[in-house]
Order: C-alpha cells, then structure tokens, then sequence
C-alpha cells in the first residue's frame, strides 16, 4: 500500500476496512517486512500459530550468526518437538540440546493448588525423534532436569530457551545456563506474562535477575514470553 494511499484512507476513515481485507486476501504481507530471515522461515512463522514468539526466535538466531556468536544450543521443556523443529530449520550447523521429562510435570514441582496438573505426558523420545526427523545435531537428554545437564558443565551456549511452566525447574535452568551463556547470547523464557502456576515463570525470573545486569524484554506473544542478551 502505497503512502499517498494510506493517507488518504486514514482521511476517509477507511484505513481500517482496508487492512481488514487486506489481512483476508493476503495473510503473508502482515509479516515483517525487512526479516533478517529468509522467504521460507518468513512462512513458516506466520503459519506456527504463534508468529510473534516464532519472528523473535528467528530474529535472534539470525543476530547470533550474524554476529558470530559461538556457542550450543539448548531448549528445556521440548514437549512434542514443535519449537525445536523449528530451531533445528534456522540453525542446522549448531548443537541443540533437548531436555524434557517426557512425563509431565514432576509433582514435587508443582504447585499446592496444581497438584493434578497433567499435561505434556502425550509425549516421547520417539515422538520427538519423529518430530525432528535426521537430525544429527540434535541431543536428547530424557529425565528430571537439572539432573540431566550432567556433563555439560564446561560447555558454552550461545541460544536458550526455558519452557518449563512450573517455578524451581525455570530458577534452576536460569541458574544452570546464566553463566555458561556466551555474550551477546539469547535466552528466553516463556510463560513469563502466564498466570498459570501462580506466575511460577515471573517469580523465579525476578528472584534470579533480581542483582543481574540484564533486563528483561517482554514479548507480545501468545504466553508472553520475555528474553534477554548476556551482557
């Protein structure tokens, strides 16, 4: 749409209808437009269901290669793989460790008035492994997290992403990763903006940043994710 255009829809109080349309008959042209990524991951952005939190995962990674970042990659709370197929799309070159349980949430963290909480036991390793496909880069580390980071101890990481939901899984991944996270590397949390599990994501992300020099950015997303750069 051209600017001469726009102006004068906003004076005939049309602009409005005309973006309505134009969403309808083309979807794609609401995506950014000056992505730092390609066509193909542009599309499968918008079709994730989650385009905000999807472009800013693209945007960072894109800024790591860019810049040079080095460092592995680590995603907690994997569930069924949707997120790390996507990771995996945007940067195949790197090392991308998967924690998950793979039977939901471990009752001694969860909350007194979630005690029943089930969800994300509809998963597997096998399930994962299917998600992901050939994947050689891909290392998937089953069990209670933080006892699965055993071993990676002296490793770098230049990308983090915490979905864990619940409060002392989330303080202890931030504990585990701060200080191994490469300057200028991305973690992100999500759920941070979530009420569920009494804002478990906030209050273990404001307890832990608390005395960092980090500041959080808060994400528009669906679950209202928030992220920030190692300094």
């Amino acid at each position: 749409m051209s600017s001469r255009l726009q102006r004068w829809l906003d004076r005939t109080g049309l602009i409005g209808v005309a973006r309505r349309v134009r969403h309808r008959l083309a979807p794609d042209s609401e995506a950014i437009r000056f992505p730092s990524y390609e066509p193909a991951i542009a599309r499968l952005v918008q079709r994730s269901g989650d385009p905000v939190r999807y472009a800013s995962l693209a945007l960072a990674i894109r800024t790591l290669q860019r810049e040079g970042v080095a460092g592995d990659f680590a995603e907690v709370g994997v569930y069924r793989g949707t997120s790390s197929r996507f990771l995996l799309r945007l940067a195949p070159e790197r090392t991308l460790y998967l924690f998950d349980t793979f039977e939901g949430f471990a009752h001694q963290d969860r909350e007194p008035g979630n005690t029943s909480d089930s969800r994300f036991q509809d998963t597997s390793v096998a399930t994962l492994r299917r998600k992901l496909g050939v994947a050689p880069n891909a290392v998937i580390r089953p069990g209670y997290f933080p006892d699965t980071t055993a071993g990676l101890e002296e490793h770098r990481f230049a990308f983090v992403l915490l979905d864990l939901d619940v409060y002392a899984p989330t303080l202890s991944g931030l504990a585990f990763f701060y200080p191994r996270l490469a300057r200028g590397g991305y973690c992100f949390v999500h759920d941070y903006n979530s009420p569920e599990s009494n804002s478990a994501c906030r209050r273990a992300l404001g307890e832990f940043m608390a005395d960092k020099p980090e500041r959080l950015v808060e994400l528009s997303d669906r679950w209202g994710s928030v992220v920030f750069r190692k300094s």
